[in-house]
């Protein structure tokens, strides 16, 4: 299919995104200092911010004193006027997050499950919906979407990433009803229970997106995302916008073989809360109750050996990243402790240092952290109504 140009009306909603992008980053600008950052003219600003205050996306905050004529006002996202749901099902858990415009996270919900089924997936979404819909009232109108993110292959590599013990027992029949997980069949009835657009995407790509969205920082444009939870998955960003390959597959980091194959063939076994779990079974060690108590003394050796054994067997695949890639940043993002994610960056660092003769870019925790996957999901309707895409600008031949 052949893309080029674009309508004036393309023009107008990437040029609306712009502007909203631009506010969400510098709350309180004037009109006069999104001019100067954008290239746009006073008149096209005007008309688009008014259109954004009459729909009550942006409101005024103040005035800002100039040196001649009128004060100019200063613009701010109005946090209620849009709402980001997502749901996020992963092999050990299903949560909900509420995000308002501004991106805070003003609801946040979790059920532990292991490996859900189909209608035990559906009950619990149901409720945590419920729950939301509670929370917002008649705002739940302001609802943009709800976004999904799930991990591929769920009904896969179950011998290794399956550690409860009996679930281990029949895994033939937990394969059989993870099989529901293959279509979109969740993704349909989630749109059609809730009536609104779903969104969906696997988990690291989520959780990669919450990162452009939600990061405190102004993040970088080019940086790979490494999510790690129950397996692991990885999404380029280039350009600040998700990079998905020819095939949607692009950043498929846990399915690259691991090193040597002690922690797991696959990297999506070896690099995973799984294969902590079963390296603290293997060591007969009593798995840490509370947050708190990772950071025992006992624990510590243990941490230290799990991640220089793990980092060993990604670092090839890391090498081939910052190769192929040359990301700015390498960001480590899910569901790891926060004392084995921080020993596991100081084994890669360390381990790539001895293997990789190109510069190395910044590996550090990615800003989402824990709650990456559901803030992803929620970011998910937001993201694809109000970010600035560059494929807004590109009109299809088929389309002209």
């Amino acid at each position: 299919m052949k893309s080029s140009g674009s309508t004036s009306e393309q023009s107008r909603v990437y040029n609306e995104r712009i502007i909203l992008h631009l506010v969400r980053q510098h709350p309180e600008i004037s009109r006069v200092s999104i001019a100067q950052r954008t290239g746009l003219s006073a008149q096209t600003i005007s008309v688009i911010t008014s259109s954004l205050l009459e729909r009550q996306l942006l409101q005024i905050g103040g005035k800002v004193k100039g040196r001649r004529g009128q004060p100019s006002v200063k613009l701010s996202i109005n946090e209620k006027g849009a709402y980001g749901l997502g749901i996020n099902v992963d092999r050990d858990h299903i949560s909900a997050a509420l995000l308002d415009f501004s991106g805070r996270c003003i609801l946040l919900l979790e059920r532990m499950v292991s490996f859900p089924t189909e209608m035990l997936a559906k009950n619990i979404a149901q409720d945590l919906i419920e729950e939301v819909k509670t929370t917002l009232g008649p705002d739940w109108q302001k609802v943009q979407g709800i976004g999904l993110a799930r991990p591929d292959y769920m009904d896969s590599w179950l011998e290794t990433l399956v550690t409860d013990t009996d679930q281990r027992a029949d895994l033939d029949r937990l394969k059989e009803a993870l099989a529901y997980w293959q279509s979109d069949a969740f993704e349909s009835w989630l749109a059609q229970w809730t009536g609104l657009a779903c969104f969906c995407e696997n988990d690291a790509v989520a959780a990669a997106t919450s990162e452009l969205l939600l990061a405190s920082v102004i993040p970088q444009r080019h940086f790979f995302y490494l999510f790690v939870s129950t397996a692991c998955g990885g999404s380029f960003v280039a350009n600040s916008e998700c990079y998905f390959g020819a095939n949607g597959k692009a950043g498929s980091f846990g399915l690259i073989p691991s090193a040597t194959g002690k922690h797991g063939k696959w990297i999506l076994e070896a690099l995973s809360l799984s294969s902590l779990r079963r390296f603290f079974m293997e060591k007969q060690a009593v798995w840490p109750a509370t947050p708190v108590a990772w950071q025992d003394t006992q624990y510590t050796r243990l941490i230290d050996q799990w991640a220089e054994e793990v980092a060993f067997e990604v670092t090839p695949a890391l090498v081939s990243v910052i190769a192929l890639y040359d990301p700015e940043a390498i960001l480590i993002g899910g569901r790891l402790p926060a004392p084995v994610l921080v020993a596991l960056i100081a084994c890669i660092e360390q381990s790539l240092m001895s293997q990789s003769m190109l510069p190395l870019p910044s590996i550090r925790v990615a800003q989402t952290g824990h709650t990456a996957g559901v803030l992803g999901a929620a970011v998910l309707p937001l993201y694809e109504t109000f970010a600035p895409q560059q494929n807004l600008l590109l009109l299809s031949s088929k389309e002209k």
